[in-house]
């Protein structure tokens, strides 16, 4: 067989596979940029195709983008079914200093080699103690959000630092950082701090499904002290809407009256359309079930601010509206949306009981009629 020719086979070979691996790398960046839901937009990524001082790194100047070593991905396929869990570390790392501001370079250990001697200069204007505090909170928060994208980041990440340390030729000590063995350490305790909050966000999502509001109150509380995440807002306030539909009221009010119509309620993670649901024997004045959907109503505000683009939340806050007898509001709420968002059958929905509600039965009937 002519020598060119094979030349040329493992040539189109390489980049076939270099394009596969830029697509299973975008969609996992992808899926844990919605994952982080920030109002910041998220920085580009770079996909470099050969080899270079490092597997991953975030630059903040000129402009903040994540760089990711086609070869280290291949890296990360060695470890079989774990690939992806231990890509979506890395790069849910990097996207964590992007997110906490941690503008002068990451990520530090895998940035850093005896060539890199640019980064290694501006190492040295940081504490150690400073640095692990940096490392720690990107770890911290990098497992968390790999969890909420749906991968395993538990497990896998020693062994893929061993890996790195190993093929990427990095010393075991460097100085004036955190050892290998050392951010071993920092990502067994992070490991475990993240994965009791993401068991906390398991639970309150079971806790809505199972109607039990008050303990899911608590939990997505709790969660928001620690990660303040648009899903973790959104799912309070739909705990507190939830739990005023489940209400008698003492005296009646059209509005507190949701067994009239099946409102689009949507929890992150479980989507589904709210029907009437058992009441509670407890009789509960207007003014306290008001309070909780002003309170709710803040909720999915703060989870909008936190992505302008997370149509559940404006689905959500034009249900409270029209709920707290303000279909206005939830006309104009909805009307934010693009055009294609608008069409969703969840969106045509409360704007059509809102729409009822505003007397406007015309436009209504009419949005009925299209669902």
């Amino acid at each position: 067989m002519n020598r060119a020719f094979i030349l040329l086979v493992l040539m189109v070979s390489f980049n076939l596979n270099a394009q596969n691996n830029e697509v299973q790398i975008t969609k996992v960046f992808q899926k844990l940029v919605n994952a982080y839901g920030n109002a910041k937009t998220a920085p580009k990524l770079e996909i470099k195709k050969d080899q270079q001082s490092s597997p991953a790194v975030y630059l903040s100047y000129p402009n903040p983008k994540i760089i990711l070593e086609n070869h280290f991905y291949e890296l990360c396929k060695e470890l079989g079914k774990d690939s992806l869990n231990a890509l979506s570390i890395v790069l849910s790392h990097e996207l964590a200093h992007y997110y906490n501001d941690h503008t002068f370079c990451s990520d530090f250990a895998f940035a850093l080699n005896r060539e890199n001697k640019e980064f290694s200069r501006k190492l040295k204007d940081y504490s150690k103690s400073q640095i692990i505090l940096m490392e720690t909170e990107a770890d911290n928060k990098a497992i968390y959000y790999s969890a909420i994208a749906g991968y395993d980041p538990f497990t896998v990440y020693e062994q893929l630092l061993d890996r790195i340390y190993q093929d990427y030729a990095l010393p075991d000590e460097i100085e004036n950082y955190p050892s290998k063995q050392e951010r071993k350490a920092i990502y067994r305790q992070t490991s475990q701090n993240a994965s009791k909050l993401y068991d906390d966000f398991q639970r309150g999502l079971t806790k809505l499904k199972e109607n039990n509001y008050d303990e899911a109150i608590d939990l997505f509380e709790k969660l928001n002290r620690f990660f303040p995440s648009r899903e973790n807002y959104n799912n309070l306030g739909l705990a507190k809407t939830f739990k005023v539909m489940a209400m008698k009221p003492l005296s009646r009010n059209e509005y507190l009256e949701p067994e009239k119509f099946a409102y689009p309620l949507e929890i992150d993670s479980i989507s589904y359309l709210e029907k009437s649901r058992e009441r509670s024997p407890i009789n509960t004045s207007l003014n306290e079930m008001e309070d909780l959907l002003k309170s709710a109503q803040k909720d999915f505000e703060k989870a909008i601010s936190l992505d302008p683009a997370y149509v559940k939340a404006y689905i959500n806050l034009a249900c409270v509206f029209d709920l707290l007898g303000n279909p206005e509001a939830a006309i104009g709420k909805l009307k934010e949306l693009n055009t294609e968002q608008q069409k969703l059958p969840e969106v045509k929905k409360i704007m059509a009981i809102a729409y009822y509600h505003s007397g406007n039965l015309n436009k209504a009937e009419e949005l009925w009629g299209e669902l």
